[in-house]
């Protein structure tokens, strides 16, 4: 890079989301100070000069007011400009800098745009061709490096003016009286609709503030009729008064006015929350369908709430799936917890995960982080040592596949001195058929051990109950896997309910017990309804696979068994209710307790004509099952 001229004109063009535009900031600092006796130039849209002013990062600023690169060029001729930093990644922008003459033109070469471009950087890509994901933060920091500047202050930074918080007072005059804490919630997004957290629990977490710490709660949203409307939905479903800030519209000034004076801002991954980092706020920050590595500020007075689910992060506006699962894991008591951690400054988390994440301590090896050392302890710390390890109680059966085997054995439990009980399922060399099944299942290629980690993942963010996994790990030869393995905890205080049913059940029937037997079904048919939800079935969803704990959740295990099926979803589903009432012992299950089972499943008050093709074809399937037992000297359950 050339060396600084005194007389020189340097153009720096801004991002255009505002978001960005704040994530610059520290790179537009070391600028400022990389080139401190020239005359700088930023270009922008309105609302990003509005955002950045007042400041001294900048001498001067051009508005952008058009989007044709020909009448920008045209001009920025006007300026003599020696540099040109383009901060924004279109083709347009380095077009127009390439038409205006500029000598120096320096930004990612990216877009199809590097010819333009006089010192043209490369963004970092992962094997398949996407770029890596890392903190725009360094992103643009990255340009004023190759600049020569010093890139070692990452903070974000903004100015306020004094003027906007006095009209922000007058505006909204309940702030200023405010006896409890001021906390800013924003419910809305530019981005779309995938990022936002549902508007009742905004509205039940903001009641539960102003209960629990006699907060002042307002609700800001941008002025656009989608946002206002959420605004007002928050606003009706709270039991208790809120600013709603889409019936009084600040400007730009008056809403970092506002940021500047909360002791709390709870958002979604969106512009704003950059407004609070900036103003040193503290902030809970909600993250779905976008990675929070893009957006990583590393301020300490933030945590970040991820819905870490299987579909998540896919980086879509608009969900795709049939629930809006990264958002809706994200609970009112996870988002209470951390504003009361943030209010009370106890400084216990940065990040809060909605489902746990295994950690790879060695290849293909991953680890809950609580069970690490225990696991170490017993001699389980690579797939190697998982099946070379027999200190365990077998739980092999005759009709169990060779390839596969089941253990039982006894580990530390973290923080405390009771052992837990944990299962080892492994896979070793299993048949290609079995391969592909597993592959068509999943829609991708996935080892055995993995697929039902994975399934465990998927049914946990629905809200399924499953065991805990605490480690897996895999082995593949090219193509094919050679070995994989998963561990489970055992379910604590729980029992199978073909092993025990609640003392509703016994006989004969009290008319205490009456009321708890139907909850109990009814509770039953939600759980198995809300499982097929999810598009996935068992194959062997009898009642010796559902445990139900001391405060009645019901678990459902042996996930190898459960997929989603591409095809004969119907028929399927009617296989699982079958296997139901198959395992439902006929002493202790009546035929009204049948029928109130379905009924709840289906969501009816009364049998219509569909629900009576379904229950006659869920029976002949009971019938073939009971002959193809009795064939056999078994027991038949459900004929008791």
């Amino acid at each position: 890079m050339q060396s600084e001229k005194s007389d020189t004109n340097i153009l720096v063009w801004l991002p255009s989301p505002m978001g960005d535009a704040i994530l610059c900031t520290p790179a537009l600092r070391a600028i400022r100070e990389r080139f401190r006796s020239s005359r700088i130039w930023f270009l922008a849209n309105p609302v990003v000069r509005q955002i950045l002013s007042p400041g001294t990062f900048s001498d001067e600023w051009i508005e952008q007011k058009e989007k044709n690169p020909m009448a920008i060029s045209a001009r920025l001729k006007q300026y003599d400009f020696s540099h040109a930093i383009l901060l924004k990644n279109s083709f347009a922008s380095a077009l127009a800098v390439f038409l205006a003459r500029i000598p120096v033109r320096i930004g990612y070469a990216r877009e199809k745009r590097g010819f333009l471009l006089t010192d043209g950087l490369h963004a970092p890509k992962l094997p398949g061709g996407r770029f890596k994901p890392i903190s725009m933060i360094d992103y643009y920091l990255a340009v004023a490096s190759r600049l020569g500047a010093d890139v070692a202050d990452r903070r974000l930074e903004l100015p306020t003016e004094s003027q906007a918080k006095e009209r922000l007072m007058s505006k909204l005059p309940e702030l200023a009286g405010a006896e409890g804490p001021v906390i800013v919630i924003v419910p809305g997004g530019a981005f779309g609709p995938s990022k936002c957290w549902p508007g009742t629990r905004y509205a039940q977490t903001a009641d539960r503030l102003i209960t629990s710490r006699n907060a002042t709660v307002a609700v800001s949203v941008a002025p656009a009729k989608t946002e206002v409307q959420i605004a007002r939905q928050i606003c009706s479903a709270s039991k208790h008064k809120l600013i709603n800030i889409g019936d009084s519209p600040l400007d730009i000034g008056e809403l970092k006015a506002l940021f500047s004076i909360a002791d709390l801002v709870i958002t979604n991954d969106t512009g704003p929350r950059h407004i609070a980092i900036a103003l040193q706020r503290k902030v809970v920050s909600l993250f779905g369908p976008n990675d929070p590595t893009w957006t990583e500020t590393g301020y300490e007075n933030e945590i970040q709430i991820i819905g870490n689910v299987p579909c998540a992060p896919c980086s879509k506006p608009n969900c795709k799936e049939k629930q809006h699962l990264c958002m809706e894991s994200i609970t009112v008591d996870m988002v209470c917890n951390a504003a009361k951690e943030l209010l009370e400054n106890e400084g216990k988390h940065t990040k809060i995960t909605t489902q746990r994440e295994l950690v790879e301590t060695s290849k293909s090896f991953f680890v809950d982080p609580d069970y690490e050392s225990a696991l170490s302890n017993a001699g389980l710390n690579s797939v190697d040592a998982v099946f070379s390890f027999n200190a365990a109680t077998n739980l092999g059966k005759d009709n169990l596949a060779r390839f596969r085997s089941r253990v039982q054995f006894e580990i530390e439990t973290p923080g405390s001195h009771q052992p837990t009980t944990a299962f080892l399922k492994r896979y070793d060399r299993p048949p290609i058929i079995v391969q592909l099944k597993n592959w068509l299942c999943a829609r991708e290629r996935k080892s055995c051990g993995l697929l039902e980690v994975a399934s465990a993942r998927r049914l946990n963010a629905f809200g399924i109950h499953t065991p805990r996994t605490i480690c897996c790990g895999e082995q593949w030869g090219r193509v094919l896997e050679k070995r994989s393995f998963s561990i489970t905890e055992k379910i604590s205080n729980a029992e199978a309910l073909e092993r025990k049913l609640p003392d509703c059940f016994k006989k004969p029937v009290e008319e205490k017990y009456i009321k708890p037997r139907r909850d109990f079904i009814a509770r039953l048919a939600d759980f198995v309804k809300k499982f097929h939800a999810t598009d996935y079935r068992h194959r062997d969803l009898y009642l010796a696979h559902i445990f139900c704990n001391d405060e009645g959740q019901f678990y459902l295990i042996d996930l190898a068994r459960a997929f989603r099926p591409v095809f004969l979803r119907r028929r399927f589903q009617i296989k699982d209710i079958a296997q139901l009432h198959y395992s439902a012992p006929g002493r202790d299950f009546s035929k009204t307790d049948r029928l109130r089972f379905y009924l709840k499943y289906a969501g009816r008050r009364n049998i219509a004509r569909e629900d009576k093709v379904f229950i006659r074809k869920v029976l002949r399937k009971a019938k073939r099952m009971a002959r193809h037992d009795r064939k056999h000297g078994r027991e038949v359950p459900f004929e008791n």
